[in-house]
């Protein structure tokens, strides 16, 4: 059945390359392969002319690996040389595992990972794979789209508050991976970012050393190249409808289990829900502002 999912692939266009892992070469037919990809498969017992080539692949796609295999994928290991190939050739690597195989942490895991949970049933995995091929031409248009864009997320704790609270909170790993799965860079320093995120949304000391929730300090525009959209965190404990966004400033409140975002039409209400992380979603929303962005100065040029 993984064999549909390849030829989804071949239908539209893209050039498709198999590596059989787990000693896949004893119980798949070669021949089969050879007419969907139109070349031999990589496997332990046989390396093809394609595995000596410089071409790199814009993602892979690895079903249901074994546990140890999953394993040194997870921790980039290169024990095995089909392992190293598929990490050295592809930036972004999709495992289709069994759900008992998923981490529970798998969402704060590498940002070059995306798991999505198997079937239980044998006639669902022809939707599934639909599905993930779907997910993955988007993702790869998104890419495309993003024309190696790249964000700065600072979350800057005040000074007197490092001592008790000094570490990057669970949300905001969420939040990072998200940014780095849908395709955008991490700026370098010294570079300017396209999508800068002030993202510390916690308490401050006000004049009479309380801890007081403040408005946040909004960014200085000018500092930054013309057309960076700024995203700004506000504390729960702040009135959303007070503050004012417009196309190139949203604001972000974390609250309900629910990611408000303010922007110039209103507000918009992002709930996390199962299989459906709002940062995920909320990223998706990003990508489509950028890319609109970038066309509109494209179109003025």
């Amino acid at each position: 059945m993984a064999t549909e999912l390849a030829m989804l692939f071949c239908h539209a266009g893209c050039e498709v390359k198999v590596a059989l892992l787990d000693n896949g070469h004893e119980w798949v037919s070669e021949s089969a392969i050879r007419q969907i990809s139109g070349s031999a498969p990589l496997s332990a017992a046989h390396r093809p002319g394609w595995f000596f080539a410089q071409q790199a692949f814009d993602l892979a796609i690895a079903i249901a690996p074994a546990s140890l295999t999953q394993q040194l994928l997870q921790a980039r290991l290169t024990s095995d040389p089909i392992i190293e190939f598929i990490l050295q050739k592809s930036p972004t690597l999709w495992l289709l595992q069994e759900p008992a195989q998923i981490p529970a942490d798998s969402e704060d895991a590498d940002a070059q990972l995306i798991f999505r949970a198997l079937p239980a049933q044998p006639h669902q995995l022809s939707p599934f794979y639909q599905q993930v091929f779907a997910e993955c031409i988007a993702w790869l248009a998104a890419r495309r789209k993003l024309n190696r864009k790249t964000f700065a997320l600072n979350y800057q704790i005040p000074e007197a508050l490092k001592v008790i609270a000094n570490t990057r909170p669970a949300w905001l790993a969420r939040f990072d991976r998200a940014l780095q799965s849908c395709g955008l860079g991490l700026a370098s320093e010294g570079s300017e970012a396209d999508l800068i995120i002030s993202a510390y949304d916690g308490p401050q000391f006000d004049a009479d050393n309380r801890l007081v929730f403040v408005e946040p300090a909004l960014p200085e525009r000018a500092a930054h190249r013309n057309g960076a959209l700024f995203i700004v965190f506000v504390a729960p404990e702040i009135d959303l409808t007070a503050l004012t966004a417009d196309k190139n400033l949203l604001l972000v409140q974390r609250r309900n289990n629910a990611l408000h975002v303010a922007d110039s039409h209103g507000i918009r209400v992002i709930p996390d829900l199962t299989g459906q992380c709002c940062y995920t979603r909320f990223c998706s929303q990003l990508i489509t502002h950028l890319s609109r962005a970038t066309h509109g100065r494209e179109q003025h040029a």
